[in-house]
């Protein structure tokens, strides 16, 4: 077994260490599909616990050969984002039960987010909310595309918000293949909403917001956002 544990909650280790059983026996399932998650409650904190399948062979070849397994990349991900601001569920561990010399099952733990909503809710929100929201987070997006941040599965439920303080503040989940480096084009900035929820007024609305926060060609970032949208559903309705 090897654990990269955050210093924070070294305390946690040997609940850690045995994560695996923990995970099978306890908790709330919250997702089931190629990869698992679920909940887990332990002195007094609420984890969220992500356990990962298998690669194919080539996969676990080169996990042992040159790339990151999964888990560990959404253990240091967030670490980059909270280091430049911004909200991700803190990363509490990474943990690999090694089984034979190239399969194994990794499990990534962090803290459950309480935020209440997800972008999936756009649509249900009254109308002046929604545009409170969209303002905001077309905010919130166009500075993580100039930080240099693109998370390749922006999607909907992979963003929560809520309203703290009369602001509203936004978190990314599901951030294992995220990309970090130099400011994001607008071209590539408009492709990444591809995956948000709305229809053709709420992406538009989207689109103009984000445009003004790059000074970038509202109609253009209309165009370009409704474009990649419409062809991600065409792909996955196939």
């Amino acid at each position: 077994m090897k654990i990269i544990l955050n210093p924070k909650y070294e305390h946690l280790r040997s609940y850690l260490e045995r994560i695996n059983e923990h995970f099978e026996r306890d908790g709330h399932e919250i997702h089931r599909g190629r990869n698992v998650l679920r909940t887990l409650q332990t002195e007094g904190l609420v984890l969220c616990v992500k356990r990962y399948a298998s690669p194919s062979l080539p996969g676990r070849l080169a996990c042992k050969l040159y790339k990151t397994p999964k888990g560990k990349k959404a253990y240091l991900s967030p670490l980059l984002l909270r280091e430049r601001g911004f909200e991700s569920p803190e990363p509490i561990a990474f943990v690999k039960y090694s089984k034979g010399w190239f399969d194994s099952t990794t499990y990534f733990v962090c803290l459950h987010s309480s935020y209440k909503h997800s972008m999936a809710d756009i649509m249900t929100l009254p109308a002046e909310e929604q545009d409170e929201v969209i303002q905001a987070f077309a905010r919130h997006a166009a500075r993580l595309h100039r930080e240099g941040f693109l998370h390749r599965d922006f999607s909907a439920g992979n963003i929560l918000f809520d309203k703290i303080k009369d602001r509203y503040r936004f978190t990314l989940i599901d951030t294992n293949s995220m990309k970090c480096g130099r400011p994001v084009s607008i071209e590539k900035g408009c492709a990444n909403f591809a995956r948000l929820a709305g229809d053709d007024d709420v992406l538009r609305k989207i689109a103009l917001a984000y445009a003004a926060e790059q000074n970038a060609d509202g109609e253009q970032c209309c165009t370009l956002i409704l474009d990649a949208v419409r062809k991600y559903r065409s792909e996955k309705a196939q």
